[in-house]
């Protein structure tokens, strides 16, 4: 019986450390394909439901199709685009991140603080709490 406690608190915590690890890299590409520009890449990692609030609950758009074209223009508009993180914070299936993003080579970095909401290896939800 303690050997079936043991393997059950132990698969528990296998998995819940893998979510952790999927949540990382979930968030770490989820920067690079911004900095890449690369709209497929970064589109891939979102729901197709995925909705994007400003902070609490003001729903900006919701849609796959409306982060593609938002994003896709966004991108051809900024070809210097470059964002970094200064804080990360993952809890849970949250990813809250302080980051500043520069717009143009030599422009001033802008701070923003966004949180990301994974489901089912997804981002689900995006609330920009500081634009």
């Amino acid at each position: 019986m303690k050997k079936l406690l043991f393997l059950f608190i132990f698969a528990i915590s296998f998995a819940n450390a893998q979510e952790l690890t999927d949540i990382k890299i979930i968030a770490q590409k989820q920067m690079e394909t911004y900095n890449s520009r690369n709209i497929e890449a970064y589109a891939a990692l979102f729901s197709d439901e995925i909705k994007v609030y400003d902070f609490p609950k003001k729903l900006r758009y919701e849609g796959k199709d409306k982060l593609i074209k938002y994003y896709g223009d966004f991108f051809k508009k900024t070809p210097e685009l470059y964002s970094f993180i200064e804080k990360r914070i993952i809890t849970d299936n949250k990813i809250i991140d302080q980051e500043k993003v520069i717009y143009t080579k030599g422009g001033t970095p802008k701070e923003f603080v966004v949180m990301y909401v994974v489901e089912h290896g997804k981002i689900a939800e995006v609330y920009y709490i500081k634009r």
